[in-house]
């Protein structure tokens, strides 16, 4: 994108914003893991560094932050470039949370690691991961009691499977403006996803 995609405005917000509105209504610890702590200490949620600093930046290190940040023994963790989430789909996963070490989506045949719940359970494999300097997200999972949400949960509770829409490019974020604008008609709501 050319620049931080947390900032990137939808309706006059930053994405970032929109994101934690909706994260606000669904859980009472919110953080955001971010090595920009004074350009977003205007957000109304607590914000964390990574603890691994070395070598290249990565989504790992930042589940690792919030899992050793967390109040709770488990985590919901979201990108940053996510803004369309589904509150129905991440209440039904939740309802697995006590039991599994890891909750996660899977569509058309591929996992979607940042959508996804993660036990403190997670910590010692994803150090070693870490240490090793080995970044795959997905090559933790068979060290984890997993538990796949398969495409037709996400059918019943994501229909036109937004929550996994990311914004990476220009034209991701202009359709996600007409996607906005389309949210809003349907629910007559100004400024709501």
């Amino acid at each position: 994108m050319g620049e931080n995609k947390a900032f990137l405005k939808l309706d006059g917000r930053y994405l970032i914003e929109l994101i934690i509105d909706k994260l606000c209504r669904l859980f009472t610890d919110v953080m955001v893991v971010t090595d920009m702590v004074r350009e977003m200490d205007f957000l109304p949620v607590r914000l964390v560094e990574d603890l691994y600093t070395e070598g290249e930046k990565n989504a790992l290190r930042g589940i690792h932050a919030a899992l050793t940040a967390a109040s709770r023994p488990s985590c919901f963790i979201l990108a940053c470039d996510m803004p369309f989430l589904s509150p129905a789909l991440i209440k039904h996963m939740s309802s697995f949370a006590e039991d599994y070490d890891l909750i996660v989506p899977r569509l058309d045949g591929h996992y979607q690691p940042l959508f996804s719940f993660y036990h403190k359970k997670c910590l010692p494999f994803i150090h070693r991961a870490l240490e090793q300097e080995y970044y795959k997200i997905s090559s933790l999972y068979e060290k984890l009691n997993i538990k796949v949400i398969d495409e037709i949960a996400v059918q019943i509770y994501d229909p036109k499977r937004l929550s996994f829409y990311n914004i990476n490019s220009r034209d991701d974020f202009h359709y996600a403006e007409k996607l906005l604008v389309t949210d809003q008609s349907a629910k007559g709501v100004r400024g709501c996803l």
